[in-house]
């Protein structure tokens, strides 16, 4: 396999410029006390920086079912190792963040668990031009991924093994983000690239090219995104913890039968210029009709053992732990027993 570097042009994706232009929402204190604004339970809430999902996953918040749960509950938004280094620093009570992340932490000795999962599945694909109709023609064609030994990596190296092409076949281009790997292949510097599905709107309306792969479809195992709580807080705080994720679930519920109100919110977190809704509300409307949002929060063994092998793929994790000793069910079962099932 054959790697080069790509210079990017950041003014081609509105969308996906946006996501490094907001601030945090919150900052962390390390002296929060348990009592919250008009005597509700004081709660502190990390995310990964602002994302278009976030339409979903922070509706509790916009609609009050936080404030309803007896809940004052402050967000913070940063990457995700400052966002493990809180939660372990006893600075924030859960985060989101990417289930892998959160797997090789607890390897390292954090003693972190997952309680529930909003993302069930990657939302990343490999998007092409249109002369490149089947996965198959890779072969021989330039790719755009992060970085050589990321995620991006392995997921591309997932993609040509199904399709039994031989990576020396095709030149792999380290792009960096999101934002500059669709740069790239707009720009006609690459063949085809790896992008979230929040790119859909933008690579549908380009007649030159298309959807060639879903990675859902290639690792469909691979978990998105997940809650995590130290053992602290799950030991200590069940019932907030309980309370938290059941107003997290509504509000997944609540967008997904309301996809404006989503979409008005994703455009409020990433500060998007008005004449970017459609491109947001298509995203939006991506997320329900590809069911990336999980609004149930479970997930199976086989997930988190999946999700774990591709970290061991990437080397952030030396070996798969059992998913007992990195999981904790009992709230998820919690929120069903009260929400029941959602009817899609």
């Amino acid at each position: 396999m054959k790697f080069e570097t790509a210079r990017s042009r950041r003014d081609v994706l509105k969308i996906g410029l946006a996501l490094g232009a907001v601030p945090l929402l919150g900052a962390c204190g390390d002296d929060a006390g348990a009592a919250g604004e008009g005597g509700r339970i004081a709660w502190r809430s990390g995310t990964i920086s602002p994302t278009i999902p976030d339409g979903f996953t922070l509706m509790c918040d916009k609609k009050g079912y936080l404030s309803e749960a007896g809940l004052d509950v402050e967000f913070t938004s940063a990457n995700g190792a400052e966002l493990v280094r809180a939660a372990v620093g006893s600075r924030l009570d859960v985060i989101l963040l990417a289930p892998g992340t959160g797997f090789a932490a607890n390897e390292n000795g954090a003693d972190l668990k997952l309680v529930g999962v909003p993302w069930n599945k990657v939302r990343d694909f490999i998007f092409a031009k249109k002369e490149i109709a089947d996965p198959a023609d890779l072969a021989g064609k330039r790719i755009a991924i992060q970085a050589p030994n990321t995620s991006s990596a392995i997921l591309v190296n997932a993609v040509l093994e199904q399709y039994q092409i031989d990576p020396g076949q095709v030149s792999i281009v380290q792009s960096g983000g999101d934002s500059e790997r669709m740069a790239a292949l707009l720009s006609g510097q690459v063949d085809a690239a790896l992008g979230g599905v929040e790119n859909i709107p933008i690579i549908d309306r380009d007649p030159k090219l298309h959807r060639l792969v879903s990675l859902a479809d290639i690792v469909p195992d691979v978990l998105g995104s997940g809650w995590f709580a130290t053992a602290g807080i799950i030991e200590e705080r069940p019932d907030d913890l309980t309370k938290v994720l059941t107003a997290y679930t509504k509000g997944m519920r609540y967008a997904l039968d309301h996809l404006d109100e989503a979409t008005a919110l994703a455009m409020e977190r990433l500060k998007s210029a008005a004449e970017d809704e459609p491109d947001v509300a298509e995203a939006i409307k991506a997320h329900r009709d590809l069911k990336i949002i999980n609004p149930d929060l479970g997930w199976t063994d086989k997930q988190v053992e999946a999700t774990q092998e591709l970290n061991v793929a990437i080397q952030a994790q030396k070996a798969v732990i059992p998913a007992a000793d990195v999981t904790d069910t009992s709230f998820v079962d919690k929120v069903i027993a009260e929400l029941k099932t959602y009817s899609w």
